[in-house]
């Protein structure tokens, strides 16, 4: 029996150039919820981490705010002046009164080795001044000098970093921050507390979810659109994305493809964008971060945006639901997140008292393995997730030794270098995308800021370091993603359709492999979307809607 939907939303947040509103449920998930999310991390200390104050310190006050959009992004905002995605640069003076200092304090230990009358920087010059025979008798000098500059450099950058981090360090805010302030990355955003539905017996904890929400615009041209029609629309990210991916074609896509007031939904994966990063170490934590609980949020968010619009309601109900009340859907996976839109396809058509009818679910570049991208030796960590959870005192002491352990020598350092990687440059996104666009000329200011609004948010390096953590040690679906692709083309009344930008170096499905998965699944749709790479509906949103017309006609 799927889990009531209703006890789903505790927090939300909209801001259509204004404050967030602020909703509450008599539920005690919802209490519990709030309780926690607000008791914490409320204060923003600029240019830095927050500190933390109760509610009763700090009062949840909603602030009024009136923000423009971006000129070529409707919908999305930049991220506040106050607020640095990147490390903030250092003074000149600075810098050079560093390496100053790292020089002479390399240098004094150099200058005691060498003789009195005699500097690193001297004996070099006069070694390259001398002629041949003279400066290969003084190659132990070069070696030294050589050796001195090295040492500087490097205690010169460890110096620079350190202070970079205390005093010049990227922004680092919750959610709850962005919401109680106003200052969700896009008009369309929403924050919320979701019960997902629990998939495959698997852990159905609250959780604070951010997710874009668009409805259907009835002013629409009905030549525009897209036959046949859906009630609603699930679309689930990829990796190193957010929920701000889909952003570019939401509006055009619900209205083309919706029947008439129907919503759409993109929510940000646990462990990317602004959703919460529950701890893995925490009793069914690392759980939260699978495909499976993924499309658990999305079934959950779905289900409430049709109850909010009073078109329907869905709770718990007996298997004798009448099949013409369900809604018709149509889910959308982009790479990483196409394994999730086929887990979602799958439940809710083996489901149907939850009322969903997964009648078209299209796969953009899938990232599926075995399928679309190569096989992997590892196996399913089933056993591997009540390591945490053994009575036995001796298991449960080796397990607090190991976690220790992992979080000082691997997640500690691999976290501060993630940071360095993400935010110590402010064109890191821009040259990654370059690799994914299949015309890096066509690559956006709007395009990157997509991928760069999440890198202000609280602990994103420790989410990723989550999720990666799930795929090796978390309950997963007993079905190969194969297995998957194959259960969801064979459903009745269920269209497949994949497709791939031409151009994409991500996930390579021109030429022969396009062909073979088009002889493997032969009741699937392949499509080829012209000149796109790795994201062809933000690379090109009128040229994919096109080719996803064509693939539906």
């Amino acid at each position: 029996m799927a889990p009531s939907i209703g006890s789903g939303g505790g927090m939300a947040a909209f801001v259509p150039n204004k404050a967030p509103l602020l909703r509450r449920r008599n539920t005690s998930s919802t209490a519990a919820f709030l309780s926690s999310s607000l008791s914490a991390d409320d204060a923003f200390n600029r240019g830095g981490d927050q500190s933390s104050l109760s509610t009763s310190q700090q009062p949840l006050k909603l602030q009024k705010k009136q923000r423009v959009p971006r000129p070529d992004e409707p919908n999305l905002y930049d991220i506040p002046s106050d607020l640095h995605a990147s490390y903030q640069p250092m003074p000149i003076l600075l810098q050079v009164g560093i390496a100053i200092a790292s020089a002479a304090i390399v240098g004094r230990r150099s200058i005691m080795q060498l003789p009195a009358s005699s500097t690193p920087l001297s004996q070099l010059l006069s070694a390259f001044a001398a002629p041949l025979s003279r400066r290969l008798l003084n190659l132990s000098v070069i070696r030294k000098a050589l050796f001195f500059l090295f040492r500087t450099t490097v205690l010169s950058t460890i110096a620079k970093f350190g202070i970079q981090d205390v005093f010049y360090p990227p922004s680092r805010v919750t959610t709850q921050y962005l919401a109680r302030n106003g200052e969700l990355p896009s008009s369309l955003s929403k924050y919320e507390a979701v019960t997902p539905i629990a998939i495959d017996d698997g852990a159905s904890i609250p959780i604070g979810v951010h997710s874009i929400q668009y409805t259907q615009q009835t002013s629409k041209s009905d030549s525009q659109q897209i036959n046949p029609k859906y009630d609603g629309i699930s679309l689930h990210h990829g990796f190193g994305a957010s929920s701000l991916s889909w952003l570019p074609v939401v509006p055009s896509l619900v209205d083309r493809l919706g029947s008439g007031k129907a919503p759409g939904v993109a929510h940000d994966v646990p462990g990317f964008g602004f959703t919460d990063r529950p701890s893995a170490d925490s009793e069914g934590g690392i759980e939260q971060y699978t495909s499976e609980n993924n499309a658990g949020i999305g079934i959950a968010l779905l289900a409430e945006a049709f109850a909010n619009q009073q078109q329907t309601e869905i709770v718990k109900e007996e298997a004798g639901t009448n099949a013409d009340s369900a809604k018709s859907i149509a889910i959308f996976g982009h790479s990483m997140g196409s394994k999730a839109a086929l887990i979602m396809a799958l439940h809710c058509a083996s489901h149907p008292e939850l009322r969903l009818k997964p009648n078209l679910v299209v796969l953009a570049a899938p990232a599926l393995i075995g399928v679309t991208m190569p096989s992997t030796s590892s196996t399913s960590g089933k056993q591997s997730t009540t390591r945490y959870n053994k009575q036995n005192w001796f298991r449960k002491m080796a397990s607090r030794i190991w976690i220790t352990w992992r979080k000082v020598f691997l997640d500690y350092p691999f976290r501060y270098g993630l940071r360095r990687l993400v935010s110590g440059q402010k064109d890191f996104w821009r040259k990654g995308l370059s690799l994914a666009w299949g015309d890096p000329n066509k690559l956006s200011g709007s395009d990157v800021l997509r991928f760069r609004w999440p890198s202000v948010g609280k602990g994103w390096e420790e989410g990723l370091i989550n999720f990666s953590r799930s795929k090796l040690f978390s309950s997963s679906s007993a079905l190969s993603d194969g297995e998957l692709l194959t259960k969801v083309s064979n459903l009745p009344n269920t269209k497949v359709v994949i497709m791939y930008g031409s151009k994409d170096n991500v996930v390579r499905l021109e030429g022969m492999a396009a062909e073979r998965l088009q002889e493997e699944y032969p009741s699937i749709k392949v499509v080829r979307v012209e000149g796109s790479g790795h994201d062809p509906f933000e690379e090109d949103v009128n040229g994919f809607l096109e080719v996803l017309n064509e693939a539906l006609a």
